[in-house]
């Protein structure tokens, strides 16, 4: 069953604010959907609201990946098999995915990468609304709302012959683009402290950087949302118990473009390493934690007067506030 609605959606950018409100008016139709986006820009979770949001919403939602499986079981799971129909076959033959979601949603993930002869068959599914099991002759009717998604396009595919236009046109009676993250920037504050509260066990006990949150939200995230949510989990893991500040984020940040880490201007009287700076800054950072930010006792334990330290703090870019 279908575990997410518009609801789980998180964003503020009235860019996702339009695509839910078409997503919700296209779930009150039985058309057939296409959803186009990047890699990990939610199309599943669009999917899933969709059904729960339609007549179907308390019948199955199946799902399966195309790019997944090789073309023989893919077809054997999306079409099911009569018993004998091949060596290895279940006695008593299988029911496919079609049959499954009888009355209720099949999603299509990664529909471009199937191959001509699925092409043709998922044709026929389309406009006779009936199945054939591999290595049957009855027809079984079935009745379901197809929704299917790519990160590909479809069009281009269409017109160098890697894909059947009337198929295409078949899929996509509605359609849906989902906008890269890079796009809806103005969402990521609001994805990465979700994450983070999901990721950590102690929510009080970890705090993101202003700074910090400006880097992530400039980052290209050619993963989108999933990468993000990957990287976060990794903040998660590294860092309990403490302040994330931007040095932090670039230490691990996927943005190949900006291998180098940030550094404020280093005071003269500063000639150290890059690793050294970074290293001194995580022993201040750690230790103004542990005193609660009480510059006195951290000044006492890291062993230097309170004006190094306040020199230091500015110097490293450290937020105290």
């Amino acid at each position: 069953m279908a575990k997410y609605t518009f609801d789980d959606i998180l964003y503020r950018s009235s860019e996702i604010k339009r695509k839910i409100e078409t997503a919700q008016r296209y779930s009150e139709v039985d058309s057939n959907i296409l959803i186009i986006g990047e890699t990990g820009t939610g199309k599943e979770i669009f999917a899933q609201s969709i059904h729960n949001h339609s007549n179907r919403k308390n019948n199955p939602f199946v799902a399966i990946n195309c790019a997944a499986l090789p073309e023989n079981l893919l077809e054997s799971e999306l079409f099911g098999y009569a018993e004998g129909a091949f060596t290895g076959a279940m006695k008593g033959g299988k029911q496919g995915f079609f049959e499954l979601a009888h009355r209720g949603t099949i999603f299509l993930d990664e529909i471009g990468e199937i191959s001509p002869k699925m092409q043709s068959r998922l044709l026929r599914v389309l406009q006779e609304r009936e199945i054939m099991r591999i290595g049957d002759d009855k027809v079984i009717p079935v009745d379901v709302r197809i929704v299917s998604a790519t990160n590909k396009d479809l069009m281009q595919m269409v017109k160098g012959n890697e894909f059947r236009e009337d198929l295409y046109y078949r899929l996509s009676v509605l359609d849906l683009v989902l906008p890269p993250l890079r796009e809806r920037r103005e969402d990521i504050p609001l994805l990465v402290n979700a994450f983070i509260r999901k990721g950590h066990s102690d929510q009080k006990q970890i705090k993101i950087t202003e700074t910090a949150m400006k880097k992530l939200s400039e980052g290209n995230w050619e993963g989108n949302i999933r990468q993000l949510q990957n990287f976060c989990e990794r903040l998660c893991a590294l860092y309990k118990n403490k302040i994330i500040d931007v040095y932090d984020i670039e230490m691990y940040f996927p943005d190949k473009s900006n291998k180098k880490i940030l550094l404020s201007e280093q005071n003269e009287e500063m000639d150290i390493s890059p690793g050294i700076y970074l290293s001194e800054r995580e022993r201040i950072v750690q230790t103004l934690i542990k005193v609660n930010f009480n510059k006195g006792k951290a000044a006492s334990e890291l062993g230097m007067s309170r004006t190094t330290l306040w020199r230091k703090i500015k110097n490293l870019n450290i937020e105290t506030n």
